[in-house]
């Protein structure tokens, strides 16, 4: 898949899809095993985690946390809501039953941005102000967190019950709140564990050069020791994963380990979940759904993305700093950014592998909306950020 893709402007992402289409019976056994499929997705989610984090200078991330967290928390949240309202309105329009449950997943399932194959070409481009492209990027390290802990704050409530209004007001009761607590501490708690057994890898190699193949496989497992540590006391790991990878700084003397890593997600983590994620797939089904999944794809990508971004951050234009105020332009660029990668697709898998009542239209109306933002944005944000006069 990646080979296939090395000199075109489609995401290596789309042909692994299509690679887990074709390869639908060859994966029958792993996608048949739910418990196996959940571990092999959240592993790799956990991984893809860790590596947003620590690519997020921690001093650029709490430079610009008030925008990060405008767009990740009300704005996950408004994207959520809104994107459930449209299928919710849209698919009796065209003719099909989604049920209530599956609404309200999907919504939350592909809230949050994960702009994995935009952000390597963000990085040929040359900004004039690097205020849009840190924001996208930073943006992304988080809101994928929030989406996790949205999803699955959903799937502990009896959500067949329920209506959309109920189930987000249900987010504020107070046992939610205590499930997102536990959530959040332990998270938080579990990734400052693993920060520190970052802390003493580094220590242990700072004293002299060579490198062990244990050194590799240390760095590997520290976000899964935090995932497992977080999880193991109701937190959430996704979030220990990133708070990990965040506050961890690699030096110079982690640079190789670090570089080796980064190779794991691209070459195999990422690779792993579409391939997964493609192998649930039914081609008839996905045919069937296509009216109403191009048509929420669209929405999504053209409406919803850009009426939150300029709800959440229309303020900055407002403002004279110049170091915090964002043009009108630069707002039309983040709002371009709407590629849903690796995060919103573990999700769509966990949801399958844990939802037992009927799911009809999740997996189809989540692929339309993946395939479609992933063939879209990466291909044109370059030319977009040129042609706004943002980067040369």
């Amino acid at each position: 898949s990646f080979y296939a893709t090395i000199h075109t402007p489609l995401p290596s992402f789309v042909v692994a899809i299509a690679l887990g289409i074709a390869g639908h019976t060859l994966l029958a056994p792993i996608v048949a095993n739910r418990d196996l499929l959940t571990a092999i997705v959240t592993v790799s989610a956990a991984v893809i985690l860790f590596g947003g984090g620590l690519e997020m200078p921690l001093r650029d991330f709490l430079r610009l946390i008030v925008k990060i967290l405008l767009l990740a928390v009300p704005g996950v949240l408004i994207s959520g809501f809104m994107l459930s309202a449209v299928i919710q309105a849209t698919a009796p329009a065209l003719g099909f039953a989604v049920p209530l449950a599956v609404v309200i997943l999907l919504g939350a399932i592909l809230a949050s941005t994960d702009p994995a194959a935009i952000i390597p070409l963000l990085e040929h481009l040359k900004f004039k102000r690097r205020a849009a492209k840190e924001i996208v990027i930073a943006e992304s390290a988080l809101n994928d967190v929030i989406g996790t802990l949205l999803t699955t704050a959903f799937l502990k409530l009896p959500l067949a019950a329920s209506t959309l209004v109920g189930a987000y007001r249900s987010l504020i009761s107070p046992e939610t709140g205590r499930f997102l607590g536990t959530q959040a501490g332990f998270g938080l708690l579990f990734g400052i564990v693993g920060f520190l057994l970052l802390r003493l890898l580094s220590r242990m190699k700072k004293s002299h050069n060579a490198t062990y193949g244990a050194d590799q496989v240390f760095f590997l497992a520290t976000p899964v020791i935090a995932f497992l540590g977080a999880s193991l006391f109701g937190g959430s790991g996704f979030l220990a994963a990133f708070v990990a990878g965040l506050l961890f700084h690699a030096e110079e003397h982690m640079q190789r380990i670090e570089h080796f890593f980064f190779h794991v997600i691209d070459g195999v983590a990422k690779p792993a979940i579409f391939l997964m994620l493609g192998a649930l797939v039914n081609l008839d089904a996905l045919a069937r759904y296509a009216p109403e999944g191009i048509a929420v794809a669209l929405i999504f990508i053209f409406v919803l993305r850009p009426l939150m971004v300029f709800l959440m951050l229309g303020p900055y234009t407002l403002m004279r700093s110049e170091p915090r105020r964002l043009s009108v332009r630069e707002l039309i660029f983040i709002s371009f950014v709407r590629e849903t990668g690796a995060i919103p697709a573990v999700l769509l898998v966990t949801a399958v592998a844990r939802v037992t009542t009927p799911v009809n239209g999740l997996v189809e109306i989540g692929m339309w909306v993946i395939l479609l933002t992933l063939i879209l944005a990466p291909p044109f944000t370059p030319f977009l950020a040129r042609r706004l006069g943002l980067a040369e």
